[in-house]
Order: structure tokens, then C-alpha cells, then sequence
């Protein structure tokens, strides 16, 4: 389905399951809606709402709806960073595009039969960390490091090894869905979605854009009740 027949599909929809008479949608509303459609889809895919079976790695049909997203990203460049929670932190940059991480490890540098070896990573919040980091069966171990989300795109891996390489596979955010090139607002500004501002077709497998239409006319006919429910007050409080 094109940007075009997006837009044009969602007007039929949207105006067919209206209930008080026609509404009108304007492109960059349209474009928000679908977006944010998409992502919710892309997220309940990935965590195994849409289906009984469980998360997107146990069908190759989901694997397949999402494989356009699924990225590698290897790296051996280590940040310095001024703030370590531990003396043996190591900490690597993540990619910019990066959504969801759906698996990751490091390989091990050592002078023994560890290295070259491949560790798996365990993600950890920081209250987590602080509590558990002397526990021996908690922290970090020849099995597998720890993984703490530092500030924007920067990780803090917590190992009894060095570290000579980090691996993550990811899902990474899909491109917007904006039916028309956005104009600027009211205010002289030019609109945007997830920073993109020019028409952007859906770079999802075709097989869900008709799910994908039909979430983004809900969510909008949701916003037009809530906005109904909002201003029956004060047409009230204006005819009193």
C-alpha cells in the first residue's frame, strides 16, 4: 500500500465506521496516526500480543512481518566515559536507529583459554546493580556480563573479563508513514514526524498494512471522542 492509498483508504474507513456524520483528517494527523499505528504494531509483534504462540522469534511468519527491521551491529570502538559504577565497566556506543535489542554478547580478551570466547550479556537497571553487585550469583560472571543503559546511546558493560568486542542484533525503528511532503504549522514551522519531514512510505511487510490502516483509524476516532468528551463542559459552562 502506497502513502497515497494510505491516505485515501483511511478516509473511506474513518468515515465508515464514524457514527455522527463525516470527519474530516488532515495529512499530518493522518501521517501521526498511521506512525504511531505502525509502531504499536511492530511492538505488540515483537512482544507476542498478536498471537498465542509467544515472541516473534518462535514463527518464521513473524520473523518474516519484521525481518526489514532486524539489524547486526558489531563493535570493538570503547567510549570513554567519565562516571563507571565499577572498575571493571567497559562501555561501547550503541547505534543510533536501535529500537528493541532482541540479542546480544562480547567476545572475551584474555591471556588464557577465555579468550576470543563469546559471553553473553544480561541487561540490568541501576537499582538492580547496586543491590546485587557483590552478590556472587548475582553479578557478573564467566558466564555472561552485565549490561547497564548509561545516557542516549552509550552502554556500560560490566564483565570479570576485558572485552574486545561488542555484538547486538536489534529491531530498529521503522520510517514514519507520511502520506504528503508536511508543510510548516501556524507559527512558521515545519512539521515533522521522528524528525522526518517528506512524504515516506511504509517500509513494513506488505502483509500488515491493512492491520496497520485499521489501528490508525481507531486510534483517530478514539481522539475525536475524547475530544468530544472534552469539550461538552464547556459548551455547557458557555450556554449556563
Amino acid at each position: 500500500m502506497t502513502s497515497e492509498e494510505f491516505s485515501n483508504e483511511f478516509d473511506i474507513l474513518l468515515n465508515t465506521y464514524a457514527a455522527d456524520g463525516v470527519i474530516t483528517v488532515d495529512e499530518y494527523d493522518k501521517s501521526v496516526f498511521l506512525t504511531k499505528a505502525q509502531e504499536s504494531l511492530v511492538i505488540d509483534l515483537y512482544a507476542g500480543r498478536l498471537q498465542q504462540i509467544g515472541g516473534f522469534e518462535l514463527t518464521e511468519e513473524i520473523k518474516r512481518y519484521l525481518n526489514e527491521l532486524v539489524k547486526t551491529y558489531v563493535t570493538s570502538d570503547k567510549v570513554d566515559y567519565n562516571t563507571k559504577v565499577d572498575s571493571r565497566s567497559i562501555f561501547f556506543k550503541l547505534p543510533s536507529d536501535l529500537w528493541f535489542i532482541t540479542y546480544e554478547s562480547a567476545t572475551i580478551k584474555s591471556d588464557d583459554c577465555f579468550n576470543g570466547k563469546e559471553i553473553n550479556i544480561k541487561p540490568c537497571n541501576q537499582d538492580d546493580y547496586s543491590k546485587s553487585k557483590d552478590n556472587p550469583f548475582r553479578g557478573p560472571t564467566k558466564r555472561y556480563a552485565l549490561r547497564l543503559d548509561v545516557e542516549g546511546s552509550i552502554v556500560e558493560l560490566i564483565s570479570v573479563f576485558d572485552l574486545s568486542r561488542y555484538l547486538v542484533r536489534y529491531l530498529s525503528k521503522p520510517q514514519p508513514i507520511i502520506t504528503v511532503d508536511l508543510p510548516q504549522d501556524s507559527n512558521g514551522y515545519d512539521l515533522s514526524i521522528n524528525g522526518v519531514t517528506k512524504k515516506t512510505e511504509c517500509s513494513l511487510n506488505p502483509a500488515l498494512h491493512r492491520t496497520i490502516l485499521e489501528k490508525a483509524v481507531q486510534m483517530a476516532l478514539v481522539s475525536k471522542s475524547m475530544n468530544q468528551r472534552q469539550q461538552q463542559p464547556q459548551q455547557q459552562q458557555q450556554e449556563q
